[in-house]
């Protein structure tokens, strides 16, 4: 009986219920899934260059066959990512015991402490993929290792994409607007249109603190209201037309650490429109289990494989959740990553340079 109760589909189906109303993480409506066959992942990345003119031709004649300049082809194999869980012995009793019963609601209750436990695996999945999904976004890499194994992904971002200010953010004194402008103007002048902008509340607590920011949401109110992150957020879009998303969350990782989606520090801003996708892959289990005698395959979302097995010594039902997944980044030259803390100044070595009567320490610190 337990064997039926604790089934994939059971199981898939209470987290489908359980998360109906579930609001879409950030990186799913950047990055939005798509199903491919397998496990090869291949893209395309352009560069969103100014419009060249067209050639002149004489009538009659062919056309001039143009590039593709500034694309470039990405071939890669998803990452496989699998973890299960077992019905432990006191769980397997407590059910077994209210089974006999036929009390319906407490049957219920130990069903719910089970899948509780077990939809923590699926949870799982989305996680790790907005994990992927944001760290492309606000470092142009993916770096996974654990289980003994190790991947790495470098999405191709220009050094120049990658910008560090002048002046730290924390200072109050700092040109916040003027950054954002420059950079905004920089990318205009190769033909992108930055609109948004992602950062944690580090960075959005330096916009209320902002003395230039702070003075004139001040001046606009007559000197009437508090400066709140959100009043500062719509100056910011006034004056630059770049629009801020705060993004406090959180995951796990492999060590037990509470890690930022977003760094602190750290601003990306972006365009309009979707960066790229979410790729999902066929599993082992749904290639090869999906119609089999051995286990209870389901999916959910269409690329989660649920995965129940029976064992037989101890009695219990093993879960498994595997996926095959990764961020394609088709527009990762449209993004600019800010570091909004400023290179430390070493003012020891700084004057003892300035005391050289030569200029080769000059050309050694500009280099």
């Amino acid at each position: 009986m337990i064997f039926d109760l604790v089934s994939a589909a059971n199981i898939a189906q209470y987290w489908i219920e359980k998360n109906v109303n579930e609001q879409p993480l950030l990186g799913e409506t950047l990055f939005p899934y798509v199903k491919e066959i397998g496990v090869t992942l291949e893209w395309i990345k352009g560069a969103k260059n100014q419009p060249v003119a067209l050639r002149l031709s004489a009538y009659d004649s062919k056309s001039i066959r143009r590039d593709r300049k500034g694309f470039e082809k990405f071939r890669t194999e998803m990452p496989f990512f699998k973890e299960s869980m077992y019905i432990d012995e006191e769980l397997r009793k407590n059910l077994n015991t209210m089974l006999q019963t036929n009390n319906e609601q407490l049957i219920n209750q130990i069903l719910t402490k089970i899948f509780d436990d077990q939809v923590t695996l699926i949870k799982a999945t989305y996680v790790t993929m907005e994990r992927m999904r944001m760290e492309a976004l606000t470092t142009g890499t993916i770096t996974l290792a654990s289980n003994g194994q190790a991947y790495s992904y470098d999405y191709g971002l220009e050094e120049s994409q990658k910008k560090t200010v002048d002046t730290s953010w924390s200072n109050p004194d700092a040109d916040i607007i003027g950054d954002i402008v420059k950079y905004v103007e920089e990318m205009k002048a190769k033909g992108v249109v930055i609109t948004r902008a992602i950062c944690n509340s580090s960075v959005a607590k330096y916009f209320r603190t902002n003395n230039a920011i702070k003075n004139a949401v001040y001046v606009f109110a007559n000197g009437t209201v508090n400066v709140t992150t959100d009043r500062a957020l719509d100056f910011i879009y006034n004056e630059t037309g770049v629009s801020f998303y705060v993004y406090d969350n959180v995951y796990v990782n492999e060590d037990e650490e509470a890690i930022k989606y977003v760094p602190n520090d750290t601003v990306v801003l972006l365009p309009d429109g979707e960066l790229g996708k979410t790729h999902t892959g066929v599993t082992p289990e749904e290639s090869d289990l999906m119609n089999s005698l051995a286990a209870d395959v389901s999916l959910v979302d269409g690329y989660i494989a649920v995965t129940t097995h029976k064992e037989h010594d101890p009695v219990t039902v093993e879960m498994k959740v595997s996926m095959v997944g990764l961020p394609s980044f088709e527009r990762a030259n449209e993004i600019i990553i800010i570091d909004t803390e400023a290179e430390p100044v070493d003012n020891e070595n700084e004057s003892a340079g300035g005391d050289e009567s030569t200029g080769e320490d000059e050309s050694v610190g500009t280099e």
